[in-house]
């Protein structure tokens, strides 16, 4: 716990003089100021976090493998196993996740932080073969989920000293919308009903029962101490990973991307523990889960994409890659007004 409390304590805010800096250079290029939306806010916020020198040259994507016991009750429409075959997918290159990181130039990082079965001959980075169903019990130790919140802390900054500066989360472990959605319920005092959606496919009566169940469990564990108590009684191992990521980036100036359901859960974890990771937070895809929606609200999360994609794995974070670079392309290779021979006075500024 010292250790998460001394990496709590040394994030601070964006440099928001910075960030008013780039915008400043886009309000100088040849266009109404505005004129191109979120690809301007997008380069202001990496200006401050570059300062102004950006780079986004290497770029990756983690993946945190985790189960999740509360798939005993029913609460999927795969089986378990599904974790650790889409893991060694992944781990092949054949994925969509691994399609879209390949033609964007990204790369892939695949955490075995609790899958069922190992992964890799290896298991330094897995906090327990697991969670228990957190229907009966809870999901994990409050020490087990400072544990995972740890790993992905310290596998985000050895990627950083080798030379990554651009993040984004993915996740693989079937029942995870089951341990997002009750966690979202808790912390934003949501109906789990409102919260729970269709997941990986469910049909109408299965998602009605994955909604019944999860309220069940989030009344048989209350009240809840803090945040940690929240996930430690009804969270999962791969949001933790997450959450470490968030909190890394955030310690060392680096932008993280956010995916899709479970990564935005892991996002509203970290907030609670440290509210200036969302200031390197960049929201890639508006998911179609309820949940994710009420967590842009919440946190004012601005998705760059509406695509209507639900495949997970971190799917959305190499897009979102794509965008950002190109915004700094954009930015950086635009005319000004004096170079356009334009009168800036002539624009109206359309914000």
């Amino acid at each position: 716990m010292d250790d998460l409390l001394e990496l709590i304590q040394g994030i601070s805010p964006m440099n928001h003089a910075k960030r008013a800096a780039g915008q400043a250079w886009c309000d100088r290029l040849a266009k109404p100021p505005g004129a191109l939306g979120q690809l301007e806010l997008i380069y202001a916020r990496l200006y401050a976090l570059f300062d102004g020198i950006i780079d986004l040259e290497k770029k990756i994507v983690l993946v945190y493998v985790a189960d999740n016991g509360i798939v005993e009750e029913q609460v999927s429409a795969n089986p378990q196993e599904t974790t650790y075959i889409v893991a060694q997918n992944m781990l092949a290159g054949q994925t969509g996740l691994c399609a879209i990181s390949r033609h964007v130039g990204s790369d892939l990082c695949v955490v075995d932080i609790g899958c069922k079965r190992d992964i890799y001959p290896s298991v330094e980075d897995k906090v327990m073969p697991g969670t228990k169903n957190f229907r009966h019990q809870a999901a994990m130790s409050r020490d087990e989920a400072i544990k995972a919140i740890m790993v992905g802390y310290r596998r985000t900054c050895a990627l950083m000293e080798e030379g990554y500066c651009l993040f984004g989360t993915g996740e693989m472990g079937i029942g995870n919308t089951t341990t997002s959605a009750a966690v979202i319920s808790v912390l934003l005092d949501k109906d789990p009903f409102e919260v729970t959606g269709y997941g990986a496919g469910l049909t109408e009566d299965s998602k009605h029962h994955k909604a019944m169940i999860i309220q069940e469990a989030i009344a048989h564990h209350a009240p809840y101490e803090d945040v940690l108590d929240v996930v430690a009684k009804v969270g999962g191992l791969d949001m933790l990973g997450m959450v470490g990521t968030y909190l890394a980036c955030a310690r060392h100036s680096y932008p993280c991307v956010v995916d899709g359901l479970i990564s935005a859960t892991g996002l509203l974890i970290a907030s609670r523990l440290a509210p200036a990771v969302l200031d390197y937070a960049f929201a890639s895809h508006l998911s179609t889960e309820p949940g994710y929606a009420m967590i842009c609200q919440e946190l004012g999360l601005q998705p760059m994409l509406q695509l209507g994609m639900r495949l997970g794995e971190g799917s959305g974070c190499p897009l979102a890659f794509f965008i950002m670079e190109n915004a700094v392309y954009t930015m950086e290779h635009m005319p000004t007004f004096a170079q356009g021979h334009l009168n800036p006075d002539d624009y109206v500024d359309i914000r």
